[in-house]
């Protein structure tokens, strides 16, 4: 490898602007020593189940001081995964993928976010590197920047010559040499600088394709990928270029007396700003000579420029590098910056359409899925929109447009059974625990992007984004959390108010416990056909024979079609139905009953099954802790007409008396207060004839989960922790939604 000459290649001496004091941020070596030291006298009371874990920190701790390094510290392991196997076994057919050491992932980490402070603190970062900058939007500046530029140019009919670098094998490439040139111009202290010195002397990794190894590897250049400090470092050693930049004093201005700007970089991905064809030859050959002198090569296939002329493209021979190859003009092909596509400028129908397939190719494999109701939507929110949001603020997305999506996503969650046909379209998108499915809607998923980008270039001193702001490019006139609060109690007006869907919050209002009501699409354990099912029922949306006669105008009947007395409505249905109250009505509540029971025998160290639902419960079980019976016909001297409550439990000093109600959401309170007067009398004559007080316990659970007020004072005189709403509410929802499967649905 060539000598590097720091004062040729680095600006050091040319701009004057590097720190230069004897600045010691000694603290990184510090801190990191102390949180070690830390974390092993922690492991040393342990006694001895962490041996191993304390001879590595006393290991940290001699690093440290004497700056040696273990080999176990600095070794990784690479996977090299297939991307195409038609493409076979070629080289450039694997992606790697290294792990590296947790305790080299936590010192290194300890140390890069000290230098990270210490950058910001002096200012050394330059505004034209976004890549692991702090309080910056990364991408999203560098794309509002560079969209500010094109919109420009085209307004004013301004000259603008462009070109796009791409280095081949960036990461791999650099110099371990000129990193450490690099730390000690920017005043990193000796000690930090030596024993990172010293680390990338040791950096290897072992091979892996499979199972079967290939053999270590010692990385003699480029950044050991995996952890926080490497980004760090690549970004230091290319500070000099952006210095370098910047003392040319060339670039495109928005203005007369605009700040100049001259390039823009994302980590490795470099774009160049001239106001003319020698601005951008200039530009281009400082940025070749930079990197000849570092060893990083162009990756000239994927370079490109552009040259526009009052503001249109014209035709242009491209860049003309010494060894006689060329950086291509891109006319008429686009180019992909930072994954917006590209050229005179931003291509935004291209890009909806690819962004608009990519989106709706998630949510489908999402739907696909095995996952349960509550981690679709978590998918979807993580995974699928922000394809969608990363765009906003750059792409200009119609309302049209973004309401189409959304219903896009509708239809895809209702082929795939997550979301009932004439379900109610607003509910999807409240949070769940207002009774919603916690769905992020695309729309208001971009418009909060745009008002907290607004928002963010509004606080913003840096000069360029400051044009963004001069430029008009957003406009906001909230902020992001108003806008949301705004949406979302608009959205949540919307489905209250409406006459079928917002009638089941009517219902419960002023009898249910709302927050526990929604327990169980807050921790989204069901199906999602199963939970599309069971909010399709509280909104009514469900064909029901008085929905079919009384909404739709059919000439069906509206009476009930097993017992024909009464209209058939999904309450009628699910809890007031004669024909089926011995058998399904029976099986849901005895399905409820049995997961107490099971328990309360773990509670007192009864014989219990693993699961619950395996639970077959006998009619006497006892030990010397208590007596459980179940379904158990109580004799006493008077003639009582309940005398057989669900569950009886009986304690050396005290009994209860529980028994378990699914009535119909809007009669939760009246069936709690009948199920206490009904067992007064019993429990009375137990405390006469037993001589121990006696509690009566209802347990009601509303049909679709309503959750009366006094459940969880109920459940805390039992005294079984592992019983909770969720799981009752679970419990029942499951036998609703089979009787609404099993006499409904099939119609």
């Amino acid at each position: 490898m060539p000598a590097i000459d720091v004062g040729e290649t680095s600006g050091e001496n040319a701009s004057g602007t590097w720190p230069h004091s004897p600045k010691d941020i000694q603290q990184p070596c510090d801190s990191g020593h102390e949180s070690l030291r830390q974390h092993n006298n922690n492991n040393n009371n342990n006694n001895n189940n962490n041996n191993n874990n304390n001879i590595q920190f006393q290991q940290f701790n001699e690093m440290l001081q004497k700056g040696s390094i273990s080999e176990w510290l600095t070794t990784g392991r690479t996977y090299l995964i297939q991307k195409d196997p038609a493409k076979g076994a070629a080289p450039g057919n694997y992606r790697p993928i290294t792990c590296l050491p947790t305790m080299f992932k936590l010192l290194t980490g300890i140390i890069a976010d000290r230098i990270q402070d210490y950058l910001e603190e002096k200012n050394i970062l330059p505004d034209e590197q976004k890549g692991n900058k702090q309080k910056s939007r990364g991408t999203k500046d560098q794309l509002l920047i560079d969209k500010m530029i094109l919109e420009n140019c085209k307004s004013r009919k301004a000259n603008l010559h462009m070109t796009w670098i791409d280095y081949k094998k960036a990461f791999d490439s650099l110099p371990h040499s000129w990193i450490i040139k690099c730390l000690d111009a920017i005043g990193i202290s000796k000690n930090v600088g030596t024993f990172i010195e010293n680390m990338m002397e040791h950096w290897k990794t072992e091979l892996f394709v499979g199972n079967e190894s290939y053999g270590l590897v010692n990385i003699r250049r480029g950044i050991f990928q995996g952890d926080s400090l490497s980004p760090l470092l690549f970004i230091i050693a290319m500070i000099p270029l952006s210095t370098i930049l910047q003392k040319t004093n060339l670039g495109y201005q928005t203005s007369k007396n605009s700040h100049k700007i001259s390039h823009l970089m994302y980590m490795d991905d470099l774009k160049l700003y001239g106001k003319t064809e020698t601005e951008i030859q200039s530009l281009t050959n400082t940025v070749r000579i930079f990197s000849t002198d570092i060893n990083m090569e162009f990756g000239l296939d994927k370079c490109s420029t552009v040259a526009l002329k009052k503001g249109k493209i014209i035709e242009s021979e491209g860049i003309n590098m010494p060894n006689g190859q060329t950086i291509r003009c891109h006319q008429p092909e686009a180019y992909k910056y930072l994954g917006i596509l590209q050229l005179d400028n931003i291509k935004h129908e291209h890009v909806k359409t690819v962004v608009s397939k990519e989106y709706t190719q998630r949510v489908r494999k999402i739907l696909k899925s095995k996952l349960n109701g509550g981690n679709t939507i978590k998918a979807i929110n993580t995974w699928a929109i922000p394809v969608i949001r990363y765009t906003a603020g750059i792409i200009n997305w119609t309302q049209m447009e973004l309401d189409n999506l959304d219903r896009k996503t509708r239809k895809l969650m209702t082929i795939h059974h997550s979301l009932h046909p004439r379900s109610d379209v607003d509910r999807p998108y409240l949070p769940r625990r207002s009774g919603g499915r916690g769905l992020l809607q695309v729309k208001q998923a971009v418009k909060e992007e745009e008002h907290a980008l607004a928002e963010y270039v509004k606080q913003s001193e840096e000069p360029a984004l400051i044009e963004v702001k001069n430029q008009k490019l957003l406009k906001a006139q909230q902020t992001k959390n108003q806008y949301k609060k705004t949406a979302l109690q608009t959205r949540a007006d919307s489905w209250h108010n409406k006459t079928l869907h917002g009638k089941s919050l009517d219902k419960i209002e002023g009898k249910a416990d709302k927050e526990k009501t929604w327990l169980w699409l807050t921790n989204g354990t069901l199906k999602k056909e199963t939970e599309g099912l069971i909010l399709a029922a509280q909104e009514q949306a469900i064909r029901t024979n008085a929905i079919k006669a009384k909404i739709e105008k059919s000439a069906d009947d509206p009476k009930c079609r097993l017992c024909k007395e009464t209209d058939e409505t999904i309450d009628h249905i699910l809890s007031c139905c004669k024909k089926i109250a011995q058998t399904d009505y029976k099986q849901r509540h005895n399905y409820v009953a049995q997961m107490i029971h099971w328990n309360l025998c773990l509670k007192y160290h009864l014989p219990a099954v693993k699961n619950w639902w395996d639970h077959k419960p006998a009619k006497v079980v006892e030990n010397e802790h208590a007596k459980i019976l179940w379904d158990f016909r109580i004799q006493t001297d008077k003639v009582l007409e309940h005398n057989t409550p669900d569950i009886t439990v009986v304690e050396k000093n005290k009994v209860w008396i529980i028994d378990v109600a699914i009535p119909g959401d809007s009669r939760i309170e009246e069936k709690q207060q009948e199920k206490l007067s009904r067992y007064q009398d019993l429990k009375i004559e137990l405390q006469r004839l037993w001589q121990k007080p006696v509690q009566v316990v209802p347990v009601v659970m509303g049909t679709l989960g309503a959750v009366p007020k006094d459940l969880s004072r109920h459940l805390e005189t039992i005294d079984i922790d592992k019983i909770t709403i969720c799981q009752l509410q679970k419990a029942t929802l499951l036998g609703s939604a089979r009787i609404i499967r099993k006499y409904i649905t099939q119609s």
